[in-house]
């Protein structure tokens, strides 16, 4: 492993442990968090979509 592949799993370990309660909180109040499944939807398609072009732009 190269010091890449290792920040990038650093990253990653630390992006789910932020976004793992915020999600379980998200679900364990369903009642509460219903108008904002598109403030997180509208924000991950963007960033897919960014990546998706940069995947593409590089072949």
């Amino acid at each position: 492993m190269d010091w890449l592949q290792i920040t990038q799993a650093l990253f990653l370990a630390a992006m789910m442990v932020f976004i793992f309660p915020m999600v379980k909180r998200a679900f364990n109040k369903p009642s509460e968090s219903t108008g904002k499944w598109g403030s997180i939807i509208v924000p991950l398609t963007i960033v897919l979509a960014i990546v998706a072009f940069l995947i593409f732009s590089v072949r």
